[in-house]
């Protein structure tokens, strides 16, 4: 098949051999999906409630006295209401953001696919760049030896936005609003899933107490924000969506639906790295060539969602690439293999398809040699329990493949005989490479590029009849890794999770023995035993590449320095001024 897509800086139509003879093989994003944060829960059933529309939006005039008020779009240049306090260490200066995909734009850490929390509200409890949970609001936190009750002493002199101090109220107010069922962030579920208790039995202690040992629970407490508490109830939920306030370093400015976000610097800031710039604005600008003349004209600081051309051209022009974040890995996934009659229902017709990729050639070619073979399931060198030595992207043999192929009696012995593999935009070009290697082993293979929305539904709701579309079908997800990919793999790999790729017993027992030993070493090993079964014996997930997350960088924009590790929205707290 030779599927056709259009190039989105010069709106002309390419077909899949033209695009590859055009580019080498092609090009990527560089830096995909870096605000959507982990996803590994399904999408919700109702959405959120509906955002203002054609309006802009500004931070309360007062400390959250009022509910907030709407704002003409004519007034988008109003200025934080609140001015910085003059001193010599002053934040100063605008950092101007191209952003390419607003996802939800949502500032309600309930929602999913906002990736501004990080900027707006301090976490509960953090990682370190070694991916170790660590405190944070929670400045120390304990599990109880039955694994039931964590304990967490809440930090003195952390202030909102608004001047209210942040207390015990506010952490067990935030988490259970987190782990509500009206939440859709994909961390949620985890949280509160079966009735656990939360008290906080005084100003500075919050008590969980669990009805299970479950020792990743530190994982969703690491991206649980905290909120304001009073503020949220005198405002309401739509109030608050309007017009948030955090403790984080930087406060909500103004927001205009579609076209940008603003951001002032909290000069009362609690931690060590102070924000350097005043305020930050971004800007939706999803035209990879109007970002690029953005960035080169000087009109905006940084851009991402970087083309590998592009990039390499921004180099060579003297701006720099900034790795931010874990790395980016890519991998296809196939669902509900045991419900189908298909190809993908024989492990060996997957394992084929797997051995027929030139994963260094892809990397050499189509990424510029800046990426490697890799790109397990949210699973890194980074990333908890990852283990180089014994975690290795498959081997490129067609040889092997073919074998396998007939060994399967493919195609003559399934029907249907054509794969179907469903993609969006953002990984659509990669697809194409990889339908090359498979058509060369004689693996037929339909791409059908869809709507977010549709990829969602086939992603993140698990079939219940082998009539479902994503039976049988394959899909990529090309995403930015995980500190701990515990919660990930249920959903992969267990069969309650929401992908629908597996029904395997073993798998389950596997995962709950991992999750419920409290020993950090057994832990590790038996989680290890656990992704090696994932992947050595499942078959239902299968890695290709592994790329780092680089955003280009202008002249005025010096080095980056603390929370580099997570995401764009966490290092804004630490970027610098470049030197005179």
């Amino acid at each position: 098949m030779n599927v056709e897509l259009t190039d989105a800086a010069t709106n002309q139509r390419w077909s899949r051999r033209a695009l590859l003879r055009r580019a080498g093989l092609g090009a990527v994003s560089l830096s995909i999906l870096a605000a959507c944060g982990p996803a590994a829960a399904p999408v919700p059933t109702s959405p959120p409630a509906p955002a203002p529309t054609a309006l802009a939006t500004t931070a309360p005039t007062t400390a959250a006295t009022t509910a907030p008020t709407a704002v003409p779009q004519a007034a988008a240049t109003t200025a934080p209401t609140t001015a910085p306090a003059a001193s010599a260490a002053a934040p100063t200066g605008t950092l101007r953001v191209a952003n390419a995909d607003f996802s939800s734009e949502t500032f309600d850490p309930i929602v999913v696919g906002g990736g501004w929390p990080s900027t707006l509200y301090d976490l509960l409890l953090v990682f370190d760049e070694q991916g170790n949970v660590k405190g944070n609001v929670a400045e120390d936190y304990n599990l109880s030896s039955d694994g039931l009750t964590w304990t967490f002493k809440i930090r003195k002199g952390i202030k909102f936005h608004n001047g209210d101090p942040l207390t015990a109220t506010d952490v067990a107010f935030s988490i259970q609003r987190f782990g509500s069922k009206e939440s859709t962030n994909p961390w949620s579920p985890y949280i509160l899933k079966n009735n656990e208790s939360i008290t906080a039995p005084d100003d500075s202690t919050v008590v969980y107490t669990a009805q299970k040992p479950e020792w990743p629970l530190k994982v969703p407490f690491a991206t649980t924000p905290i909120l304001p508490k009073n503020y949220f109830d005198k405002v309401g939920q739509d109030g608050f969506r309007a017009a948030p306030v955090g403790s984080g370093p930087y406060k909500f400015v103004k927001w205009v639906p579609k076209t940008s976000m603003e951001f002032a610097a909290n000069t009362d800031y609690w931690d060590t790295v102070k924000p350097q710039w005043a305020s930050i604005i971004e800007t939706f600008v999803p035209e990879e060539a109007t970002r690029v003349a953005q960035l080169e004209r000087g009109d905006v600081d940084m851009i991402g969602n970087l083309s590998f051309d592009r990039a390499i051209e921004l180099k060579n022009a003297g701006f720099r690439l900034q790795e931010v974040g874990l790395p980016t890995l890519a991998n296809i996934s196939f669902p509900g293999t045991f419900m189908s009659q298909g190809p993908t229902s024989d492990i060996r017709v997957r394992q084929a398809m797997s051995y027929s990729i030139n994963r260094q050639e892809i990397c050499d070619t189509f990424y510029k040699g800046l990426a490697k073979p890799g790109g397990f399931w949210f699973f890194s060198e980074k990333t908890w329990g990852f283990d180089p030595s014994s975690f290795k992207a498959d081997s490129f043999d067609v040889d092997k493949a073919k074998q396998l192929l007939g060994d399967a009696g493919y195609p003559g012995k399934f029907n249907p005989q054509t794969i179907q593999l469903y993609t969006t935009a953002v990984a659509a070009d990669l697809m194409q490479v990889l339908q090359g290697y498979w058509q060369a082993v004689g693996i037929d293979v339909n791409i059908q590029t869809v709507d977010t929305p549709v990829y969602n539904k086939l992603v993140f709701v698990r079939a219940t009849s082998p009539s479902d579309q994503q039976v049988g079908a394959v899909w990529p997800w090309v995403n930015v890794g995980a500190f701990n990919n515990v919660y990930h793999s249920a959903n992969m790999f267990t069969s309650t999770g929401v992908h629908t790729t597996s029904n395997d017993t073993k798998a389950d027992a596997m995962y709950q023995a991992a999750t419920t030993e409290l020993d950090d070493t057994k832990a590790k090993k038996l989680w290890q035993d656990m992704m090696h079964y994932g992947y050595n014996t499942m078959w239902v997930n299968v890695e290709l590449v592994e790329v780092p997350t680089y955003f280009a960088v202008g002249k005025n924009v010096g080095e980056f320095k603390g929370r580099t590790w997570i995401n764009l929205n966490d290092t804004y707290v630490g970027i610098q001024h470049a030197s005179a």
